[in-house]
């Protein structure tokens, strides 16, 4: 398919859009009559130029900001999940396992587990730098 500059314009708009709040759920014919393509225009060129589905670039924005998120021990999945627009913490943690292999929590545990671990080699180099102070 042939895009026009204004095409490419079109489809940085309605990435935009989206990206303005990954909470909401757009469908194809608000994103089209906002970007004055025609819904068919906006999946087939969106899909040419970012090399991915239209909505499954949406659905890595929002996993990508719920890892993000998950870096805030006082927000819960729940809450996190709903921010970046999954209605169901089921649906969020089936998406989160599909694309990064394991579920949100077992995610989170890794994040403290590094912070834990990132913590006491700080610890440790801290001491050895004052003993080799002269």
């Amino acid at each position: 398919m042939h895009l026009t500059s204004h095409d490419i314009e079109c489809l940085h708009a309605a990435r935009d859009m989206m990206l303005k709040d990954i909470s909401i759920h757009h469908t194809i014919e608000q994103i089209a009559t906002f970007t004055t393509l025609s819904p068919t225009k906006l999946k087939k060129g969106f899909r040419q130029y970012f090399r991915q589905v239209l909505f499954e670039y949406l659905e890595t924005q929002r996993l990508e900001k719920a890892k993000e998120l998950m870096y805030d021990r006082d927000k819960s999945l729940k809450q996190i999940s709903s921010e970046v627009g999954f209605h169901y913490l089921n649906n969020f943690s089936g998406a989160f396992k599909k694309k990064y292999g394991m579920p949100p929590t077992s995610w989170r545990n890794t994040l403290q587990t590094i912070f834990i671990f990132t913590g006491q080699l700080l610890r440790f180099f801290l001491k050895l730098s004052n003993f080799f102070t002269i």
